[in-house]
Protein backbone atom coordinates (compact mmCIF):
# COMPACT_ATOMS: atom_id res chain seq x y z
CA UNK A 1 0.00 0.00 0.00
CA UNK A 2 1.24 3.56 -0.86
CA UNK A 3 2.12 5.55 2.19
CA UNK A 4 0.23 8.43 1.24
CA UNK A 5 -2.61 6.49 1.47
CA UNK A 6 -2.44 6.28 5.54
CA UNK A 7 -2.72 9.60 6.18
CA UNK A 8 -6.33 10.71 7.10
CA UNK A 9 -6.61 12.88 4.62
CA UNK A 10 -6.41 10.87 1.94
CA UNK A 11 -8.28 8.17 3.37
CA UNK A 12 -11.08 11.11 4.37
CA UNK A 13 -11.12 11.31 0.09
CA UNK A 14 -10.72 7.65 -0.93
CA UNK A 15 -13.95 7.12 1.58
CA UNK A 16 -15.92 9.97 0.08
CA UNK A 17 -15.18 8.54 -3.84
CA UNK A 18 -15.90 5.59 -2.75
CA UNK A 19 -18.89 5.67 -0.60
CA UNK A 20 -20.66 8.71 -2.21
CA UNK A 21 -19.18 9.11 -5.47
CA UNK A 22 -18.80 5.67 -6.85
CA UNK A 23 -22.75 4.90 -6.11
CA UNK A 24 -24.49 7.84 -7.91
CA UNK A 25 -21.80 7.06 -10.46
CA UNK A 26 -22.67 3.88 -11.22
CA UNK A 27 -26.55 4.92 -11.68
CA UNK A 28 -25.31 7.24 -14.77
CA UNK A 29 -22.43 5.03 -15.98
CA UNK A 30 -23.04 6.79 -19.67
CA UNK A 31 -22.12 10.30 -18.43
CA UNK A 32 -18.70 8.81 -17.02
CA UNK A 33 -15.53 9.71 -19.43
CA UNK A 34 -12.54 8.87 -17.91
CA UNK A 35 -8.73 10.43 -19.53
CA UNK A 36 -5.57 9.56 -19.31
CA UNK A 37 -2.64 9.48 -21.34
CA UNK A 38 0.80 7.34 -21.92
CA UNK A 39 4.00 8.20 -23.72
CA UNK A 40 6.25 6.08 -25.48
CA UNK A 41 10.20 7.67 -26.17
CA UNK A 42 12.06 5.85 -29.09
CA UNK A 43 15.37 6.03 -27.04
CA UNK A 44 13.86 3.10 -25.50
CA UNK A 45 15.51 0.44 -27.59
CA UNK A 46 19.00 -1.50 -26.84
CA UNK A 47 21.67 0.04 -26.25
CA UNK A 48 23.34 -3.04 -26.71
CA UNK A 49 23.59 -6.50 -28.43
CA UNK A 50 25.23 -9.57 -29.25
CA UNK A 51 26.90 -10.52 -32.24
CA UNK A 52 29.91 -12.82 -33.61
CA UNK A 53 33.40 -11.79 -31.62
CA UNK A 54 35.27 -8.81 -33.91
CA UNK A 55 32.10 -8.27 -35.47
CA UNK A 56 30.68 -4.95 -35.46
CA UNK A 57 26.83 -5.03 -34.46
CA UNK A 58 24.62 -2.87 -36.77
CA UNK A 59 21.08 -1.98 -36.25
CA UNK A 60 18.28 0.60 -36.92
CA UNK A 61 16.46 2.60 -33.75
CA UNK A 62 12.44 3.07 -34.92
CA UNK A 63 11.77 6.72 -36.82
CA UNK A 64 15.64 7.23 -36.97
CA UNK A 65 15.54 9.96 -34.48
CA UNK A 66 15.00 10.58 -30.50
CA UNK A 67 11.33 11.87 -29.00
CA UNK A 68 8.54 10.95 -27.37
CA UNK A 69 5.35 10.55 -28.11
CA UNK A 70 1.97 10.69 -26.11
CA UNK A 71 -1.68 9.22 -26.55
CA UNK A 72 -4.52 10.91 -24.61
CA UNK A 73 -7.80 8.95 -24.94
CA UNK A 74 -10.89 9.36 -23.18
CA UNK A 75 -12.42 5.89 -22.26
CA UNK A 76 -16.98 5.81 -21.96
CA UNK A 77 -18.74 2.72 -20.85
CA UNK A 78 -19.03 1.83 -24.44
CA UNK A 79 -15.95 2.80 -25.47
CA UNK A 80 -12.79 5.01 -26.73
CA UNK A 81 -13.42 8.33 -27.73
CA UNK A 82 -11.11 11.34 -28.49
CA UNK A 83 -8.06 9.63 -29.45
CA UNK A 84 -5.13 11.94 -30.02
CA UNK A 85 -1.30 11.39 -30.39
CA UNK A 86 0.85 14.16 -29.85
CA UNK A 87 4.68 13.93 -31.00
CA UNK A 88 6.24 15.32 -27.19
CA UNK A 89 5.08 14.93 -23.87
CA UNK A 90 1.93 16.47 -22.13
CA UNK A 91 1.88 19.73 -21.31
CA UNK A 92 -0.63 22.56 -19.80
CA UNK A 93 -0.84 23.91 -23.51
CA UNK A 94 -1.18 20.27 -25.45
CA UNK A 95 -3.88 19.75 -22.48
CA UNK A 96 -5.84 22.37 -23.43
CA UNK A 97 -5.92 22.27 -27.10
CA UNK A 98 -6.84 18.19 -26.31
CA UNK A 99 -9.64 19.24 -24.43
CA UNK A 100 -10.90 21.98 -26.67
CA UNK A 101 -10.36 20.53 -29.80
CA UNK A 102 -10.72 17.12 -29.05
CA UNK A 103 -12.89 15.96 -25.79
CA UNK A 104 -15.31 19.00 -25.42
CA UNK A 105 -17.00 18.25 -28.56
CA UNK A 106 -17.82 14.70 -27.94
CA UNK A 107 -19.07 15.94 -24.70
CA UNK A 108 -22.88 16.21 -23.33
CA UNK A 109 -24.60 18.00 -20.75
CA UNK A 110 -24.19 16.30 -17.61
CA UNK A 111 -20.67 14.60 -18.84
CA UNK A 112 -18.14 14.12 -15.72
CA UNK A 113 -14.96 13.85 -17.13
CA UNK A 114 -12.89 11.94 -14.50
CA UNK A 115 -8.53 12.13 -14.50
CA UNK A 116 -6.07 11.79 -12.43
CA UNK A 117 -4.21 14.61 -10.25
CA UNK A 118 -1.30 15.22 -12.98
CA UNK A 119 -0.09 19.11 -12.47
CA UNK A 120 -1.38 19.46 -16.34
CA UNK A 121 -4.40 18.69 -16.19
CA UNK A 122 -5.33 21.13 -13.20
CA UNK A 123 -5.73 23.90 -15.98
CA UNK A 124 -8.18 26.71 -15.44
CA UNK A 125 -8.50 27.11 -19.26
CA UNK A 126 -9.51 23.17 -20.04
CA UNK A 127 -12.34 23.94 -16.90
CA UNK A 128 -13.90 26.93 -18.59
CA UNK A 129 -14.06 24.76 -21.76
CA UNK A 130 -15.76 22.26 -19.75
CA UNK A 131 -18.46 24.24 -18.24
CA UNK A 132 -19.03 25.88 -21.61
CA UNK A 133 -19.99 22.16 -22.64
CA UNK A 134 -22.04 22.29 -19.14
CA UNK A 135 -19.24 19.10 -18.43
CA UNK A 136 -17.01 18.85 -14.96
CA UNK A 137 -13.62 17.92 -14.10
CA UNK A 138 -13.10 15.44 -11.17
CA UNK A 139 -10.19 15.05 -9.97
CA UNK A 140 -9.06 11.23 -8.25
CA UNK A 141 -8.08 11.38 -4.76
CA UNK A 142 -4.61 10.33 -4.25
CA UNK A 143 -4.18 6.49 -4.01
CA UNK A 144 -7.37 6.21 -6.29
CA UNK A 145 -6.87 4.89 -9.52
CA UNK A 146 -9.65 3.78 -12.14
CA UNK A 147 -7.17 0.64 -13.30
CA UNK A 148 -5.87 0.30 -9.43
CA UNK A 149 -5.92 -3.53 -9.05
CA UNK A 150 -6.93 -2.42 -5.36
CA UNK A 151 -10.36 -1.52 -6.47
CA UNK A 152 -12.26 -4.60 -5.56
CA UNK A 153 -15.36 -2.51 -5.66
CA UNK A 154 -15.03 -1.31 -8.96
CA UNK A 155 -16.92 1.70 -10.51
CA UNK A 156 -18.46 0.40 -12.93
Amino acid sequence: MASERARAAVRLDRDVWIIKRQPRMRLEPHRLVFIDETSVNTMMVRLRGRCPRGERLHMQAPFGHWGTQTFIAALRCYGLTAPWIIHHAMNRVSFDTYIGTQLAPTLSPGDVVILDNLAVHKSKTAIECLKDHRAWFLFLPPGVHPVSPDRSASLI
